[in-house]
């Protein structure tokens, strides 16, 4: 009898694995749809591009068939998955190894689809040999010229700049948030879990493949935390991704001086690795204590209300206390929720953050190539944030200029952390100490790598 049920088992299991199949081919169809709108690569000529000189979209006309078909299959395949699981779901089939699989492919196609969207530009720039450096806040021009704006809007215009050549890694960071907060396995998380420097060295690795800015990698950080992760493979994983991810150490290694290329390189395993270990360090003292202490602490008690109360959109609890989804319809439903919330903190904060930065950028004086100008640059890197590996053409220009302690300085601090990353770290972990002491440690750092090119 047993014998019989196996092939009537695998029989009845075929079609399920087929609309799995069937949905990951079509997901597939639309990352690589949705990346070549923001890169145009797929199609030899013929694109309408939006946006002059950032480009925010390549248009053609072969993309309308390929979202249509790729949407529209992978509704149907998910449909398609529902109504069979529910048949299987009455055997009291365990499903956490299909869904296990599905998350580590759906996963793995969003960074692939992460390393099109950064390869593309990458492959481009190396090819010149150099990599444009230009106005508006991420060096490569404004999608919206703000020339004849009023100087008080002006900074708004910046914000939605930024917001226009981010927004496919911005959106990216949230799906991988979203799928991480639902699928992260025990295995993973226990790694997390500990305040060893081997589980900080986790939290580099994780980051190693995926090139956020930190601004992007801040949300993602934050959800591990939320998931149960320590704080120090957190900052690992914040502060690693756009500074140590791979596409930044081939741009600098490629594309700067060598002492610039090492410090580069050097300088973001000093501050991704040891200088957020120390800080977590630090910190592990302050959470046992925090109750008690916050109450004597007038400087910070208003911050720390305002992140307190920022914190409560970053509670994730409701849904992760449900436990690892146990059928793959389950993951993909929680995902694409989880996402969602993701989208209604990280947007909202991008664009505010983004002008805040603007109105800062506006303040800032002309400096020379002396100690001033490293304080100076120092300040102001560790507050603006700047797609990652922008600093390899700001640094280029600088050292054209004849400022090579200004470019070593913002080498280290414009990748490292911004005010929206500080914000989102100190409202996830609810505690503003933390924040601030990762954004003056790496501002010392940045000091120190500057004096040391003058």
């Amino acid at each position: 009898m047993k014998g019989e049920k196996t092939p009537t088992l695998k029989r009845s299991l075929a079609p399920y694995y087929s609309s799995m199949v069937t949905f990951l081919l079509f997901l597939a169809l639309m990352l690589l749809t949705v990346v070549d709108i923001r890169r145009g690569f797929l199609f030899s000529s013929d694109y309408f591009k939006v946006g002059v000189p950032a480009v925010v979209l390549n248009l053609h006309l072969g993309h309308l068939p390929l979202l249509l078909i790729g949407g529209l299959s992978v509704w149907l395949a998910y449909r398609w998955m529902t109504g069979l699981e529910k048949g299987l779901k009455g055997r009291r089939l365990n499903l956490k190894t299909p869904t296990m699989i599905l998350a580590i492919v759906i996963g793995a196609l969003l960074v692939i689809d992460l390393f099109t969207y950064r390869g593309v530009p990458t492959e481009r720039f190396l090819e010149a040999g150099e990599m444009g450096s230009g106005p508006g806040p991420m060096g490569i021009g404004r999608t919206i010229p703000i020339a004849n704006l009023p100087w008080w809007l002006q900074p708004l215009g910046e914000g939605i700049n930024y917001l226009l050549v981010v927004w496919h890694a911005a959106t990216l960071s949230m799906f991988i948030g979203g799928l991480f907060l639902v699928a992260a396995g025990a295995g993973l998380m226990a790694k997390l879990q500990s305040r060893g420097f081997g589980s900080h060295l986790a939290g580099v690795a994780l980051a190693l493949p995926q090139p956020f800015c930190s601004c992007c990698a801040a949300p993602i950080g934050g959800a591990l935390y939320r998931k149960g992760a320590s704080l120090g493979p957190v900052l690992a994983f914040t502060i690693a991704s756009p500074m140590l991810n791979i596409t930044a150490i081939i741009l600098a290694a490629s594309l700067l001086p060598t002492e610039f290329a090492l410090l580069r390189i050097a300088g973001g395993v000093i501050v991704a690795v040891f200088l957020t270990y120390i800080v977590s360090l630090i910190a592990s003292r302050w959470i046992t204590a925090e109750e008690t202490e916050i109450k004597h602490d007038r400087l910070l008690s208003w911050s720390t209300k305002l992140m307190t109360a920022y914190s409560r959109l970053f509670n994730f609890e409701k849904l992760v206390s449900q436990g690892t989804p146990n059928s793959p319809t389950a993951l993909i439903a929680d995902w694409l929720r989880m996402t969602g919330r993701l989208a209604k903190i990280v947007i909202p904060i991008l664009l505010v953050t983004a002008s805040l930065t603007a109105y800062a950028v506006q303040a800032m004086p002309d400096t020379g190539n002396n100690l001033f100008g490293v304080i100076i640059t120092s300040f102001f890197g560790t507050l603006l944030m700047v797609p990652t590996w922008t600093e390899i053409p700001f640094a280029a220009g600088m050292i054209a200029k004849g400022f090579p302690a200004i470019a070593a300085t913002a080498l280290l601090v414009l990748p490292a952390v911004s005010i929206p990353c500080l914000i989102i770290i100190a409202g996830a972990v609810g505690r503003t100490r933390v924040a601030i002491t990762t954004g003056l440690a790496v501002f010392a750092v940045g000091i120190v790598a500057g004096i040391i090119f003058l």
